[in-house]
């Protein structure tokens, strides 16, 4: 790319051919006007940078002098100056310069010459273009194939709707009043009618009334964008670019996102039979190291009887991981059916804290008497709610502190819903542990002496939002914490 620069400056010379040594540019420095305008008349430039002041001139003048010719009154120019004015910016946009630069943000202008030299690449995509004015129509298509586009020209709404059903396009330019049956904004409320992605395609109106109701009613018609006549080129590809880029960046991201979720998907049903493999083999270890070590007939010594002990725990520990593995891959490859059930909430917390007792019990942890109405029911499934409740009571034995204790407190919330909270006198959790809480795999705040998988908190939230409730958490580091679950009431 050839970049004509026009500046009497040695100093800043050097410090442009330093700005665009490592890039494509090639920078051609002329010292004078005179020496400007010569190249500029024996060879192509792609870009051209002047300076306020010059020998023999001044930027501005020579930027509209420019922009007079036949061959650049469409090459970008950019003015360079020291001066903080916003006359200078006014004149100088005014004159047909494209952008001014100051001198201490020249580090900036190869990154913006990239920018806008991508404005000028080839455009690719399909238009049905509409217009009655064979003339017209005409010259912009001709207009659009110079860029790159494909076009379907039609002089009636009528051949144009029929087109646009049985072919696929990027983009629909009509001009709003057209001979015929059918207008343009017919048209237009036609295309927008479609229930399907036919129906969200950019559609740029070519008008000639350029009031403010005409212009608000064409957006609430479905319009994307408009244009006014008579038609200024640049800003017609500009706009044809935008909406085109637009729709093809939007379908891009949808393939993405779909792949994704098929690939997460994918996962997750490899994640659920594999987990269910592993199972067999890790219950057949567990049942065997149990019958070794109760066998009355070939009674094991001590340092044996430890080993499988070891065997026995890591067997243990593995297989509660398959089995979390397992719920939240079933979750999210949504094959779980929940069994729904009118429950009372005193027998399940009754039912999950008689279960986790013992375990309080040898960890010194206190469970505080507490008080559920005993005519409050909740919609559940009661096989997951239990599982739940023993996940959050387990984590408040284990991370509570010696001697603590846990509370229980009920609480309805707008007669539709009942909020359990747990509540223990444990390590608490800082803010940066808490944003990470939710995350699979994420053991925050815990110690490594502590078995655990980072999973059973987001199994918790899943099972719980897909009984049509929620979980959260409030927390303060060294102050201990308040796990609630809010669940509907039968």
């Amino acid at each position: 790319m050839n970049v004509l620069i026009i500046d009497n400056s040695a100093l800043f010379h050097k410090i442009l051919v330093d700005i665009f040594l490592d890039s494509d540019i090639t920078p051609i420095i002329c010292d004078t006007t005179e020496q400007g305008l010569e190249r500029l008349r024996s060879e192509p430039f792609d870009f051209i940078c002047v300076s306020l002041y010059l020998q023999g001139g001044d930027g501005i003048s020579l930027a509209k002098m420019i922009r007079g010719t036949e061959e650049h009154k469409h090459t970008p120019i950019i003015l360079f100056t020291a001066e903080e004015s916003n006359d200078v910016y006014t004149e100088a946009l005014s004159s047909g310069v494209t952008e001014v630069f100051h001198k201490k943000d020249v580090q900036q202008l190869v990154n913006y010459i990239h920018r806008f030299t991508l404005q000028q690449n080839p455009i690719s995509g399909r238009v049905l273009y509409i217009e009655d004015s064979l003339s017209q129509q005409k010259m912009i298509t001709a207009v659009f194939q110079s860029r790159g586009l494909d076009v379907d020209a039609f002089a009636t709404a009528e051949e144009a709707w029929e087109s646009y059903n049985k072919n696929e396009y990027d983009l629909v330019v009509t001009d709003i009043v057209l001979e015929g049956g059918m207008t343009g904004m017919a048209l237009i409320n036609r295309i927008r009618r479609l229930d399907n992605e036919k129906g969200d395609i950019p559609i740029l109106a070519i008008t000639g009334f350029d009031d403010i109701s005409r212009r608000i009613e064409l957006f609430y018609l479905g319009v994307s964008d408009y244009v006014i006549k008579p038609l200024i080129e640049e800003e017609l590809i500009a706009r044809v670019r935008n909406l085109i880029q637009s729709k093809q960046f939007h379908e891009e991201s949808e393939k993405q996102r779909k792949r994704a979720e098929e690939a997460d998907k994918a996962k997750s049903v490899f994640l659920s039979q594999m987990s269910h493999e592993f199972r067999t083999p890790l219950n057949a270890i567990l049942g065997f190291s149990q019958l070794l070590r109760e066998d009355a007939e070939h009674q094991l010594v001590a340092s044996q009887q430890e080993e499988l002990e070891y065997i026995q725990q890591a067997g243990t520990h593995l297989l509660g991981l398959v089995n979390e593995i397992l719920d939240i891959s079933k979750i999210e490859a949504g094959q779980i059916d929940f069994e729904f059930e009118d429950s009372n909430l005193e027998d399940c917390i009754s039912s999950a804290i008689q279960q986790i007792s013992p375990v309080a019990k040898e960890s010194q942890i206190e469970v505080l008497p507490y008080l559920i109405p005993s005519e409050i029911n909740i919609h559940i499934d009661t096989k997951r709610f239990h599982q739940v409740l023993l996940n959050i009571l387990s984590n408040a034995v284990k991370y509570n502190r010696l001697n603590g204790s846990i509370q229980i407190l009920c609480k309805i919330i707008d007669d539709k819903f009942v909020r359990i909270a747990i509540k223990d006198t444990g390590i608490g959790l800082s803010e940066e542990q808490l944003s990470k809480l939710f995350t699979p795999f994420e053991r925050v705040g815990q110690s490594d002496e502590i078995e655990g998988t980072g999973l059973g908190l987001v199994i918790c939230r899943q099972f719980v939002e897909a009984m049509g409730g929620k979980v959260g958490v409030k927390s303060k580091e060294g102050e201990g914490s308040v796990f609630w679950v809010e669940i509907p009431r039968a």
